[in-house]
């Protein structure tokens, strides 16, 4: 085995250890690295496929060839002395027109070179910042026992004028921190989790996890705050030894001056110094574009787990005291140069564009730690964490009609909403009255549901649901997927406000429940297009997840005390931004914002999972701009938002720092002119007679209930349905173009179903 050759070989051990002595930095307990630098053309390659080409200034690739290029490196021998705790490993190609998306490296391991162990992957990945020229692998880190190492780098893809010209392979024994450094560093933790947020939490600093020294680096004004995940290994007996390989790995894998990140976080909410400098330093983190932001990296990889508790606590921390110090608005956002427009305050990696870091678990964390920074900041920081809002004083709204409370026609109403600090959003909701209820046309994207009668018009699948003293039941333990359903358009592109009562009677199992709103099909087993925001008693957490083409998509996570209680659960949704929030109560949980938002709806739904609960109260508000805005009233009339003789106006407000108003509340009393000169029998009717742009029907609604309406051909086949509606007893009309223009020309039977009304007449479609 050649591991001594010159000049292929570059063992730089020997000039790092004297760089460290000369700075007077201590040792660790078997530290160590060992560094080479394999030139491809000293025949290091032992194996390859037809479509590699080994020539004299490295490995190439051949265009034409049948096969996927790979090829496989000599055993390495690993020469560490005594190695603690374990040994850090990673790999840079250089060369060019490379493509770190398309390889892929490999490594095993042997202790004696004989036996080895399976290959594992150890990707080129989109964490790191890549070019063609270099590409960096990720940092695994090997048993310290291990004695060979073997490597291969294969290709999903051909690379046009590839070629790889040199490999270095890195492998670091960061040492054994003392039992004495690691006393002080349990004592840190202690003491962190003792003091206010908005003093600098306890920080180990770079003298305490054994940074090799640096000069000062330059400094800016911080505006954002940038996490980050290290994408290594969750597991560590020794974490001040894992930072120490970070700092080795961006020096000699990076290249850079120093450890890149200001602080690093460990799965115990250990908070470590990054960067030498200060609090300002500029970094190496942020696609190159640095200046003006402070980086915080989560140790370990939440690619697709959550972060810790205690590292999202000491994340919120820090970024707090840094929020706080430098008038950062946690929930805002501002112009970066990084991105070249607005940025928000606190971000991830990948909001540069050049990453996925901090992964989709950690990045679905974010708007939890907005949130929490900014109660943090809002309340001077005290209370260790989880303070009680300083500002507990709601807001208030009332409604007054133009023209009083007796309305003839479409009419303005005028809100008048204060709060002791400000009013940041507003909502209003149109109810009708039918019999003794009040609900609210569902076409005009209004929802309002107390559960006083059963009408019949909403869809049910799995689970079991009844309406019971007034609330909806759903008792079946042993369904993971209940559905109940409505038919609601959400296309006004507007926020939408929807609010629901919730009570848990399970008091063990799953404890699971939540809504989908924006949903494509409420029908569907994950309502096809959707968001779904769910509640889990089982370890109190609140999760945004997404359906895509009916396939569920997690996204965001929060904490949520869940109990046996009744609680007022609200998600307001912003189509045009994406944005999404979650409040318990007046407690603010969590928000989440869609790159690609979903722009309009035809349903919500309830959900749970193996859970027994009651619900109560289902509302949809619609956003207001201002203080005034038109009620459209018109009798029977599914265009308009008011179509019954009596009705509600009802208002919503929030403040800043997350109250709820109670509701402003108006009544309205229509004076309506009949469309019927005289009363019908139980007589269908269409017109125009022949259908072409539009199509209305009439008929004497025997009693309020649900109405179904299909279309069928004339040998009986089912080929339309309007989705169901509920009317008031008497005179009845119905808009149903949206169904006729589904139609292609022809004769058609239209029927109504209504209890026990039921009528069918012929239809003609020009």
């Amino acid at each position: 085995m050649k591991n001594n050759v010159a000049p292929t070989i570059l063992c730089s051990l020997f000039f790092v250890l004297t760089t460290l002595a000369q700075e007077m930095r201590p040792i660790f307990k078997g530290e160590d690295l060992d560094t080479f630098k394999i030139q491809l053309a000293d025949q290091y390659v032992v194996s390859e496929s037809k479509a590699s080409n080994l020539k004299s200034d490295g490995i190439s690739f051949q265009n034409e060839a049948q096969e996927l290029p790979e090829f496989m490196l000599q055993p390495m021998k690993i020469s560490l002395k005594k190695p603690k705790p374990f040994i850090s490993a990673y790999t840079v190609c250089e060369g060019r027109n490379l493509d770190y998306n398309v390889m892929t490296l490999s490594y095993r391991t042997s202790r004696n070179g004989r036996s080895w162990s399976d290959w594992k992957p150890a990707i080129f990945d989109g964490h790191l910042e890549q070019t063609s020229e270099r590409i960096i692998s990720k940092m695994e880190f090997l048993d310290k026992k291990s004695k060979y190492v073997q490597y291969k780098i294969s290709f999903e893809k051909l690379l046009k004028d590839a070629l790889i010209s040199d490999v270095q392979l890195f492998h670091y024994s960061p040492g054994e921190t003392s039992k004495k450094i690691q006393k002080q560093i349990k004592e840190n933790a202690i003491q962190k989790i003792a003091k206010a947020a908005c003093s600098k939490p306890s920080v180990v600093s770079r003298n305490q996890w054994g940074a090799i020294p640096r000069s000062s680096a330059a400094t800016s004004t911080v505006s954002h705050l940038i996490v980050h995940h290290e994408f290594g290994s969750n597991t560590s007996s020794d974490w001040a030894a894992r930072v120490r390989s970070v700092q080795n790995f961006h020096i000699n894998g990076n290249g850079w001056s120093d450890i890149g990140y200001n602080f690093l976080i460990d799965p115990n909410g250990v908070i470590y110094e990054g960067r030498a400098g200060g609090d300002n330093a500029v970094g190496a983190h942020f696609c190159g574009r640095n200046r003006n932001t402070m980086g915080v990296c989560m140790l370990g990889d939440y690619s697709s787990i959550t972060p810790t508790t205690a590292t999202q606590t000491a994340l919120k921390n820090i970024l707090a005291w840094k929020a706080d110090k430098e008038n950062i608005n946690p929930l805002g956002s501002s112009f970066h140069y990084a991105v070249n427009r607005s940025l928000t305050h606190i971000a991830g990696h990948r909001d540069a564009g050049c990453s996925v870091c901090p992964g989709d678990g950690g990045y679905a964390t974010l708007g939890g730690i907005r949130n929490g920074v900014h109660v943090l900041v809002s309340n001077g920081c005290s209370g260790g964490g989880t303070p009680t809002p300083s500002d507990t004083t709601p807001p208030t709204t009332s409604i007054s009609a133009v023209g009083g409370n007796t309305q003839t026609g479409d009419f303005t109403v005028n809100f008048s909403d204060n709060d002791n600090i400000g009013v940041i959003r507003r909502y209003y909701q149109v109810l009708e009255k039918y019999s003794s209820s009040y609900l609210a046309n569902r076409r005009k994207g209004f929802f309002n549901e107390n559960f006083s009668q059963d009408f019949g018009v909403y869809d049910v699948g799995a689970g079991t649901w009844s309406v019971t003293n007034g609330r909806l039941n759903q008792s079946n333990t042993a369904s993971d997927n209940t559905l109940w359903s409505s038919y609601l358009i959400q296309d006004s592109g507007l926020p939408y406000l929807y609010e629901f009562a919730a009570k848990l009677t399970s008091t063990t199992g799953a404890r699971k429940f939540g809504i989908h709103i924006m949903s494509s099909e409420g029908t569907l087993s994950q309502r096809g297009n959707s968001y779904l925001i769910w509640f889990s008693g089982e370890d109190n957490k609140v999760r945004i997840y997404e359906t895509v083409n009916n396939v569920l998509y997690f996204r965001a996570i929060a904490d949520v005390a869940l109990d046996n209680n009744w609680a007022k659960y609200r998600v307001t949704y912003s189509p045009a931004f994406g944005v999404l929030q979650v409040w318990k109560n007046n407690e603010y949980l969590l928000n989440w914002t869609d790159s690609s938002p979903i722009s309009s709806g035809a349903a919500i739904s309830l959900r749970t999972n193996k859970t027994a609960i009651e619900f109560d109260d289902v509302k949809v508000y619609k956003f207001r701009a201002t203080n005034s805005t038109l009620i459209t009233a018109g009798n029977l009339d599914t265009n308009k938002d008011l179509r019954t003789s009596n009705g509600k106006i009802k208002s919503m407000v929030r403040d800043d720092a997350g109250n709820w108003s109670t509701p402003g509340n108006l009544d309205i009393r229509m004076n309506f002119s009949r469309f019927f000169a005289k009363s019908l029998r139980n007589t269908l009717t269409l017109y125009p007679n022949e259908v072409t742009d539009r199509a209305i029907i009439k008929w004497q609604q025997p009693a309020y209930g649900a109405v179904h309406m299909s279309v069928f051909d004339m040998q009986g086949k089912p080929v339309a349905k309007m989705p169901k509606e509920y009317m008031d007893k008497g005179h009845s009309e119905l808009d149903i173009t949206p169904l006729t223009n589904t139609l292609s020309q022809g004769l058609y039977l239209f029927k109504l179903t209504s209890g026990s009304y039921s009528e069918t007449i012929k239809m003609m479609k020009k």
